[in-house]
This record gives structure tokens, sequence and C-alpha cells, in this order.
């Protein structure tokens, strides 16, 4: 690894390895983590950096292939996802043969001409090139919350018969999948949601390596570094969370916080809120409402299941002290009024 590098080897180590053993095993699963929790940054090492894949692939890592759909940038429009994986597909294969398409079959619409390219690259890539294909579908909330579910049934029918053990999905959400799809009973009506109902983990916030590596790679940008004090300080007040590391550290840059008082310094700077909002946003509004009464005094004895399971997701490190992951995430919930 570079002096400059953005991750280390070892870079969400858990994570990684998680959906590297999945995708060479041909298995889907779905990782639930708050908006700026870094899912971004795992589907770039996943799709971009060979070495840190070759770790945990081994001799596997040039037959394991992973593709990755923005769901942010989805409009709406079954054509339009079949078209955003059809590019993903091609650049995950940019340096294999490519698939052949007859020119002289006539589709009924381009819709379904885009989903047939799809299968067909699909096919190629499982079956002709003999390769196992992860499909990372991030930021998928929206596509959850509107489908329709055919179109999301379609994402279980490009397993055909030669690719049911070498296509998975690998799905990043801000919230439980069944959750978001409950207008149109995702949980009891979607075969999809079947490939990876018993493989849903929370994603949460970074191990200290990685938050201290990431805030060093930050400060080694700038010309006139920040003293390695305030590194640890950032660290230790973002607690782990990515968006936060970042909007705390360019607060910082821009000007230093008091000494005695950097918690609440940096809970009223516009941009940190601005983050803070984002994750809150991101929250099921029973967690939310849960959230903001633990960090206000003012829980209640049916909050304890909620609470319990924002401690499995990682933002509350523990209940009974109403410790939370970051202390500016506290004091921005503490004084948080409703909108």
């Amino acid at each position: 690894m570079s002096a400059t590098s953005r991750y280390l080897p070892t870079y969400r180590e858990r994570e990684v390895s998680f959906c590297c053993d999945y995708a060479a095993r041909g298995e889907s699963l779905c990782l639930v983590g708050v908006a700026g929790s870094g899912k971004s940054n795992i589907v770039k090492v996943l799709t971009e950096d060979r070495e840190v894949r070759r770790r945990y692939l081994g001799a596997r890592v040039d037959v394991v292939r992973f593709a990755a759909i923005d769901g942010n940038t989805w409009e709406g429009a079954p054509q339009q996802l079949w078209e955003m994986i059809f590019s993903a597909l091609l650049n995950a294969i940019k340096a294999l043969p490519q698939p052949d398409f007859d020119p002289k079959i006539t589709y009924l619409s381009d819709e379904e001409k885009l989903r047939r390219r799809v299968q067909i690259t699909i096919d190629h890539i499982c079956q002709r090139l003999d390769q196992r294909l992860m499909l990372i579908l991030d930021d998928f909330d929206g596509v959850f919350v509107r489908g329709p579910l055919p179109m999301l049934e379609q994402l279980n029918a490009f397993r055909s018969a030669g690719n049911r053990e070498r296509l998975s999905y690998l799905i990043f959400t801000k919230r439980l999948p069944h959750v978001l799809g409950r207008h149109f009973e995702l949980d009891t009506r979607c075969k999809f949601y079947d490939l990876f109902r018993t493989n849903i983990f929370a994603l949460e916030p970074y191990m200290q390596n990685d938050a201290r590596h990431m805030v060093h790679h930050l400060n080694r940008q700038l010309s006139e570094p920040l003293p390695p004090g305030a590194v640890s300080g950032i660290v230790w007040l973002g607690g782990g969370h990515a968006g936060l590391l970042k909007m705390i550290f360019g607060s910082w840059v821009k000007q230093a916080p008091p000494a005695d008082n950097q918690i609440d310094y940096f809970a009223a700077q516009a941009d940190v809120q601005h983050e803070c909002r984002r994750i809150l946003s991101g929250l099921h509004p029973q967690e939310r409402a849960v959230a903001i009464r633990l960090a206000q005094g003012r829980s209640r004895s049916d909050d304890d299941d909620t609470l319990d399971h924002l401690r499995r997701r990682g933002l509350l490190l523990d209940i009974a002290q109403g410790k939370w992951f970051s202390p500016v995430w506290a004091a921005f919930l503490r004084t948080y009024v409703a909108e």
C-alpha cells in the first residue's frame, strides 16, 4: 500500500471479506447502514481494487466479477434500470470477450430489448466465460419503495438454470428492505427478496483503524496538515461515521474549535448538522423518535426493542448509559427539535 492510498488493505475487513465470500459461493446478501456510513466506499473497493479483493478471493480473484448500479440515479422506469445494469455488466468485463447480440431479432419494445440484452450478457458472463457474478445494487431504498413488484421479480428471473449458482446480489439500503417494500408485501410475495431474506446484516460505523486512516488520508492532501492531536480528536468526534468525519475535518480545517468545548462547537456547525440530519432522516420514523427520546432523557418502557435494534445497527453503543457512536451525533440529538 502506498503512503497516500485511500484504503487500507484491511479496509472494512469483515464486510469486504463477507461480500467476497458470498460472491464466490453465488449467494446474495443485504447490508443496511445509515446515510453516509461508507456504503459507496465498499462498492469502490469491490469494483476497483483488485489487490484488496485478492486478499479474500486468492486464486479466484479473476473469476469473481462485481458490477455496481447506483440506485440514486434511477428515475423509476424499468427500462432505465435494465440500461444501468447492462452498462455495469459490460464495464465489469471490458477486458474480456464481449457478448454477441443477434441484430435480426425484433423486440416488442425498447424495454424488452434491454431486458433481454441484460439476460444474454449475464448468461455470457456466467456460462460462456465461466465467471461468478455479483450485481451490487447500491442505495436501493427508492427501488424497494416504488417497485413495481414484476420488475424486482425479474432480478430473480435473471438467475436462469445455468446461472443459479453463479449470479448473486449485494444490496445496500438505509432501512430494512421489507419495511421499504411493505406496500406491495415484499416479504411475502417477492422471490427476489427470498434470495437474501436470511442474509440481512447491519453495516456498522468504521472500526478505529479505518476511521483513523481515512482522516490521515484527508490530512495528507492539505498543504499545511493538521497536527496529530487534531486528527485524533476528529476520529473521536466522528465516531467512525464516514460522512461526519469528512464534515468535522472540513470544519476543523477552516477554523480550529475551542479546546474546552469541541463537541458542542461542531454540533452547531451547519455542515455537520446537515450530515446529522441526513443520518436521522435515513432512519425509520420509529427509530428516529426513540433515538431523540433517549438523547433527551424522555425514554419510555416500550422503546426497549427499538433501542436494542439501534444497538445492533452500531449506532447506540450502550443503552443504559445512552452512549452513541459519536459524541457530536449525541449532542445533535439532545438539542434536536422536529422541523
